[in-house]
């Protein structure tokens, strides 16, 4: 049995309640955010709450208090001083208003251990995403492309999809942002593709800039990536891994 935090409960549940929880298989209007806890601490809590709030203004969901602590309480109370926290924030649907609370939220934590690979291998599926920014701050729950990206990249044996939009650029892998350097020049998207605006996407940003190293936001296409010098995904569990493509 784990323990979930539920609308101000901890709960203990079992594994088919997490699954239950999983993005894009749990079907509500609504967003989430998975980050990272190490040695008790949520890591850039602040920044994935600042998000998931943008998120839910997008999405025209009220917004609800949600107190930083209780994701470091989920880690305590399933004895993880390591491990994935999810936390998820979303609207019943219509018909359930009138006897449920309109915003419902959850946190669990779960074990997880960062992989020791030093280098992910990629393949491309196409998507029909629609390159636009209107989507770069929300997390959604709404998120089977993803998930059956990310399953049909693994039943292939590859780590990771980098996913292509309707335009036909790269605009994000299924669980990660993408960067690539070339001629020592850093790239990322643009959010105009859509791509998720990735906490570690700002952070690696960021970095650079302090660092002194260009960075410009580009469109990706299959053939810039294979020129490039090096390529990596980011995210908030994997921080940073370098790619390289699968055959064809």
């Amino acid at each position: 049995m784990k323990t979930i935090y539920l609308d101000g409960q901890y709960l203990k549940v079992n594994f088919q309640i997490i699954n239950a929880f999983t993005p894009g298989a749990f079907k509500a209007k609504g967003v989430f955010e998975s980050m990272l806890g190490l040695d008790g601490v949520v890591l850039d809590t602040d920044l994935h709450l600042k998000r998931l709030r943008a998120g839910l203004r997008i999405l025209g969901i009220k917004s609800t208090s949600i107190d930083s602590s209780l994701l470091k309480e989920v880690l305590r109370r399933n004895h993880l001083s390591s491990g994935r926290v999810r936390l998820m924030v979303w609207q019943a649907p219509p018909h359930a208003r009138q006897t449920e609370k309109e915003t419902h939220v959850m946190a669990c934590a779960l074990p997880y251990k960062i992989s020791n690979k030093k280098t992910y291998r990629v393949c491309l599926i196409r998507t029909n995403r629609i390159a636009n920014a209107r989507m770069a701050q929300v997390k959604s729950l709404d998120y089977d492309l993803f998930l059956e990206a990310y399953a049909k990249a693994q039943a292939q044996g590859y780590d990771e999809a980098l996913l292509l939009n309707r335009s036909g650029h790269i605009f994000e892998a299924s669980r990660a942002n993408i960067f690539w350097i070339k001629d020592n020049v850093l790239y990322t998207p643009p959010l105009s593709s859509g791509c998720l605006n990735g906490i570690t996407r700002q952070q690696v940003i960021k970095q650079a800039g302090n660092l002194k190293i260009s960075v410009h936001e580009r469109n990706l296409t299959p053939r810039i990536l294979k020129e490039a010098d090096t390529a990596f995904l980011t995210n908030s569990l994997i921080g940073i891994k370098p790619i390289e493509a699968g055959k064809d």
